[in-house]
Order: structure tokens, then C-alpha cells, then sequence
């Protein structure tokens, strides 16, 4: 029984390291959130049938979906992002064409917005992490001396003195 298992892991060991594929934990945890987000979803609402959360289950669901395809598939944000969005404009455009389901521009809307608050969030996070390592503080955090110094640089330069080396 261990033998053909024992294969299986041979194989896909194999793979992973012919094609580069990273199957670390931080790839593959948001895409398992994901599915256990829809599958929970799918057991307590009803598909098709309108309820009170609707817009926020459109929300969340890709949000995590795009965040799932951009840590999967170590893909551009903007790439994970139009995958995203591309996905939802078509399940609204078949449930246009499926009967007992109807399209919704607010449904749309939603999964948009769930697009767009996790590449800000990632950009953000982004940023953060670049001021982080280059050491340079944020804009907000600037010390005294360094803001006194960029204020009084601009009034030495319009006196028309230059400045001593």
C-alpha cells in the first residue's frame, strides 16, 4: 500500500522541482482559506436566493480569490487582479443567461470593491515593507532637524545666496 504512495509523492516532488512551483505554506494558505470559505458559505446561504449579506459574501469571496491567485501564482497584482475581475464579469454575465439566477450590477460592484481593498492592501503592505528596508522613514515621520532642514533649503535657495560646501 506504501509503494504506489511512496510513487506518488516521487512524482509530484518531481514536478514541483522541474517547474519551479512553490507549494510553501504562504502560496497555498490563502487559496485553502478560499475553498473552506466557499464551501462554509455554500452550506449556510443558499445560492440564488437573496439574503442580507450577499454583498458581503460577493466581497470577501474575491477578495480572497484574488489574493489566492497572486500568492499561488507569484503573478503581477495587476495580472491577479484582472484575473479576478475578469472571473466575476463572467459569472454575472452567465448568470444572465442561466435560468433562476439573474444579473446584478451590484453584485459586480461588490466583487470589484473586494479587488480593489486587497491589492491596496497589498500595495500598502508593500510600501511599508519598502520604507522598512531602505530604512528612510514615511513622510509622517520625519524628525525635527530633517524637517527644519527642508524647510530653511528652499529659502537659502530664492535669497539668491549660495549655499557654503
Amino acid at each position: 500500500m506504501l509503494q504506489p504512495v511512496a510513487r506518488l509523492a516521487e512524482l509530484v516532488r518531481a514536478l514541483v522541482q522541474r517547474h519551479y512551483l512553490d507549494l510553501s505554506a504562504a502560496r497555498v494558505w490563502p487559496l485553502c482559506v478560499l475553498v473552506v470559505y466557499g464551501i462554509v458559505a455554500g452550506f449556510i446561504y443558499n445560492p440564488g436566493m437573496d439574503h442580507p449579506w450577499d454583498k458581503l459574501q460577493h466581497l470577501v469571496f474575491f477578495g480572497l480569490l484574488t489574493l489566492s491567485i497572486h500568492a499561488f501564482f507569484c503573478c503581477r497584482l495587476r495580472i491577479s487582479a484582472g484575473i479576478a475581475v475578469g472571473l466575476g464579469l463572467t459569472a454575472e454575465l452567465v448568470q444572465a443567461l442561466v435560468p433562476h439566477r439573474e444579473f446584478s450590477l451590484g453584485d459586480i460592484a461588490a466583487n470589484m470593491l473586494g479587488v480593489t481593498l486587497v491589492v491596496a492592501a497589498i500595495m500598502l503592505l508593500r510600501l511599508e515593507v519598502h520604507a522598512a528596508l531602505s530604512g528612510s522613514p514615511s513622510s509622517g515621520e520625519q524628525d525635527d532637524e530633517t524637517a527644519d532642514a527642508a524647510q530653511a533649503q528652499p529659502a537659502a535657495s530664492s535669497s539668491g545666496r549660495s549655499r557654503p560646501s
